[in-house]
């Protein structure tokens, strides 16, 4: 800003106080004081009195081919504009919805007034002013109702020098006539201009870890093992620990609140089908079965299942671990893994035929004296006889070395080798299944690569082959014309439920606890070590018994039938220090918190909550630093479960979607941003599954995930807690109110001053509850929501924290006197 900028503000401002200029002296002592002086519209661009039927036009700024670019309507400055009351006492410049600005009469009459002349020129922009109060707008937009457009109102002169930079980059005569100002000035929210704040790039222990619990150590083996993925070699395992669709079935009758995993529209409408019981392969099996009893070859079947349903594990005891008696006595299998195979088509390719042979090969053929080779390859031997090896003395060295170089080529040629032992176990009476597993790993292209590979093997080897496939990626392969064939060839399986796994498994866990020998497998030899971890289990495996309990709910709803995600999520909190096991050991019994779980599993091994680190997202967090909301997630979930009722989830048209927030808040990158976040992480499901926004995503609906997250954990005051610190914020003022008190906080960890910490935690929460509710307030007035006070998100979060701040400090009191009454005796 120059000195005599400066000093015109400061003049204008001084000589403004008594607001009693006509309209010619405030037109001729502030308005071009303002224009012309400190925004340089050169007066050769500015039309003056300029005749428009039935009246004149106060000032008309031209392009430079003489169109006109922005009306301004000047009245004297005793016309006052009420304006709606500041959010904030200093502030001098806002967005503020024009329907609430036609509530004042003065405003109304002049916008009207200057709207006039603006239609009659094609004028798009325009402005009204008092010489204070100035505001702009646009007086038409396509597509909307005027009244629901947003006006950027100037308060007051001090904006043109508390905020010069702003003034001069959006009005000055340049910014309009060249950078086209005016239109980003007024198509966007006022978070376009609003700057974001991290606090954590200010907190400088935020990556401070924190340890694992005291068992954690002696459990770290068992739990990684006995609470992964079950080996291809553990059948013990797999009998012992699988759940069948009917064991989850039968668990979840009468439960209140099931995580429906199930067929979607879009699926039933090729033929998909469900597998009800897995427990003996269901109707796939039979399909199996029947295939190879009536000799039927080259077809592909497809297992759909989500992201971690288990498709693996049931193809494995399929076919591996518990066979049907008649598919172990006539069929040879050969399950391909591609879990940790590089995402390359030709290490794929290759893979897939050394796999293929190796698995066919279970007699070892490829490994006997040349003699059984040759009868392995007899046709290619024929041909050699009567070509490469004709003439030559079967005794003679010549041939020898000839038969041998030929046997090691057609034995490097996998292709043919798989063709060979195909038709040495048909020969057999057996039939072949292949299994191409674990192509989800893969970006889309490599999985429909995939696919083409296994029709590639069942026309080549003329067997059936069974592909396992996400549910998204059936959408794009058939768009995509690589599922043309495909007729009913498609199963279905659903996840279990998460409670369910975890009771197997716990169950199975404790009982090898308890044995001497299978402990020493793991190196846990101490038999007080050994039972400290199996009453440390059992009090957690009586949690999974409770039809309402904190621990199994969170679980399933964060994992949303993702079960590699759910035991992921439970080795976490087993293992996490937050877990507190010595109390739970000391009494013998434990009836879990919601907090006491939320904690462990969202930052297992941090002190402060990282979003990128954890799986469980913030849903307050800004995702488009242009202009978004804290509440643009929240919002979709809520429009979402608009459309559910009691038994069924809608799906709603994302088109639908989108044009509710752009129509209401002009926000369409914001929108795509969050319901990507919520595609993948589950709270919401496209109707063909994909699990990233696309333009292919056509319809969505609220999952039993989202709904907690609306309905429970949004509004919970450790979760509120946990992500306060790794928000954005619109204030800085704010954002450094939360770096100080999570710098007290950190410090009174290290002090162990734990009642302390909990008033620091509470305090900070308290002021991010604030900070929301003037966040919301302020949307609210700003789009004209006309929202009741509790539909806003912010009534049900301040209840909750009114409600549980005081049992949360009360508990913090009883913890610190039995830590005295310990520390005293």
């Amino acid at each position: 800003m120059s000195k005599d900028d400066i000093e015109i503000v400061k003049s204008l401002i001084v000589e403004s106080q008594t607001r009693n200029r006509n309209e010619a002296t405030t037109r001729h002592q502030i308005i071009d004081s303002i224009i012309h002086d400190l925004l340089k519209w050169p007066r050769n661009r500015t039309e003056t009195e300029e005749y428009i039927a039935p009246g004149f036009a106060d000032y008309v700024l031209k392009k430079a081919n003489g169109d006109d670019l922005l009306f301004i309507e000047a009245k004297k400055e005793g016309v006052y504009f009420e304006l709606p009351s500041a959010y904030r006492g200093n502030e001098t410049s806002s967005y503020i919805g024009i329907a609430k600005l036609l509530t004042d009469g003065n405003i109304k009459a002049a916008m009207n007034q200057v709207r006039t002349y603006c239609f009659d020129t094609g004028c798009e922009h325009a402005c009204i002013t008092n010489g204070h109060e100035w505001i702009f707008f646009k007086t038409f937009e396509k597509g909307k109702k005027w009244e629901t457009l947003n006006a950027f109102v100037v308060r007051s002169l001090n904006f043109f020098s508390d905020e010069y930079t702003k003034a001069v980059n959006s009005l000055s005569f340049s910014s309009i006539t060249e950078r086209m100002s005016l239109a980003s000035l007024l198509s966007v929210s006022p978070a376009k201009d609003r700057a974001i704040f991290y606090p954590k790039e200010k907190i400088s222990s935020y990556s401070y870890s924190i340890s694992a619990n005291k068992l954690a150590g002696t459990l770290r083996p068992i739990i990684n093992y006995y609470f992964g993925v079950i080996g291809d070699d553990d059948t013990e395992f797999m009998d012992k620990c699988y759940v069948s669709q009917r064991d989850y079935h039968q668990t979840s009758e009468g439960m209140r609140t099931i995580l429906h995993d199930s067929l979607t529209p879009y699926f039933e409408e090729y033929g998909v089908q469900q597998l009800d019981d897995t427990g003996k392969g269901g109707r796939l099996g039979g399909r199996i079965t029947k295939n190879i009893k009536h000799g039927r070859r080259n077809e592909v079947l497809i297992l759909f299942g989500g992201k971690g349903s288990g498709k693996s594990t049931f193809i494995k005891r399929l076919l591996f671990h518990k066979p049907p008696r008649w598919l172990q006595d006539h069929a040879t299998t050969a399950i391909i893994d591609l879990l940790n195979i590089p995402e390359d088509r030709r290490v794929i390719r290759t893979h897939i035929w050394n796999s293929l042979v190796d698995r066919l090969d279970k007699d070892s053929i490829l490994k006997q004296e040349r003699g059984q080779l040759l009868e392995l390859f007899k046709d290619r031997f024929a041909i050699a006889a009567n070509q490469e090896l004709y003439g030559l003395s079967p005794d003679s060295e010549a041939y020898n070395l000839k038969l041998n170089s030929l046997t090691a080529r057609w034995k490097s040629d996998h292709t043919y080798c798989a063709k060979r032992l195909v038709e040495y176990w048909k020969s057999q009476g057996r039939g072949i299944v292949i299994v191409v597993d674990n192509t989800d790993q893969y970006s889309p292209a490599m999985q429909d690569f995939c696919f083409s590979s296994a029709q590639e093997i069942s026309n080549a080897l003329e067997c059936m082959t069974i592909i396992s496939m996400r549910e998204e990626r059936f959408y794009n392969s058939k768009i995509h014309g690589l599922l043309d064939a495909f007729q009913n060839s498609g199963f279905h399986i659903s996840s279990p439920k998460p409670a369910e796994v975890f009771r197997k498994r716990l169950d199975y866990t404790i009982s090898l606890l308890n044995s001497d020998r299978r402990r020493a497998r793991f190196g846990l030899i101490d038999p007080v070590h050994a039972r400290e971890c199996c009453r440390y289990l059992r009090i957690i495996l009586r949690e999974f018994a409770a039809e309402r309990s904190p621990l199994g709910s969170f679980l399933t709803a964060c994992a949303h039938g993702d079960t590699r995600l759910s035991l992921d999520l439970f080795r976490s909190f087993v293992l996490s220090g937050y877990t507190n096991v010595d109390e739970m050991l000391a009494t013998g019994h434990w009836s879990f918190q919601i907090h006491q779980v939320i904690k462990p599993v969202m930052i297992p091994t941090r002190y402060f909550y990282d979003e990128s680190l954890s799986n469980i997202p913030n849903i307050y967090q800004v995702r488009y630093s242009r202009n978004g909301s804290h509440y643009t997630a929240l919002r979709i979930l809520r429009r979402l479960i608009k459309a559910t009722n009691a038994s069924n989830h809608a799906y709603v048209a994302v088109a639908e979607l989108m044009s509710y927030f752009v129509e209401t808040f002009a926000m369409p990158d914001d929108f795509v941003a969050n319901i990507d976040m919520l595609l993948k992480h589950g709270f919401i499901e496209a109707s063909n599954r994909i699990d990233e926004y696309t333009p292919s995503v056509d319809s969505v609906k609220i999952t039993n995930y989202g709904t907690y997250m609306l309905s429970n954990l949004s509004s919970d005051l450790t979760y509120l807690d946990l992500v306060s610190t790794d928000c954005g914020f619109f204030s800085e003022l704010f954002t450094n109110q939360v770096v100080d008190a999570a710098k007290r906080e950190f410090g009174l960890f290290t002090r162990r001053e734990r009642l302390e910490r909990v008033k620091v935690r509470l305090e900070r929460i308290g002021d991010f509850v604030k900070y929301l509710e003037e966040e919301e307030a302020r949307e609210k007035d700003f789009y004209s929501l006309g929202m009741a006070p509790d539909d806003m998100f912010t009534y049900k979060i301040r209840s909750m924290y009114e409600a549980e701040q005081h049992r949360v400090l009360d508990s913090a009191r009883r913890q610190r006197h039995k830590y005295d009454t310990h520390r005293s005796s």
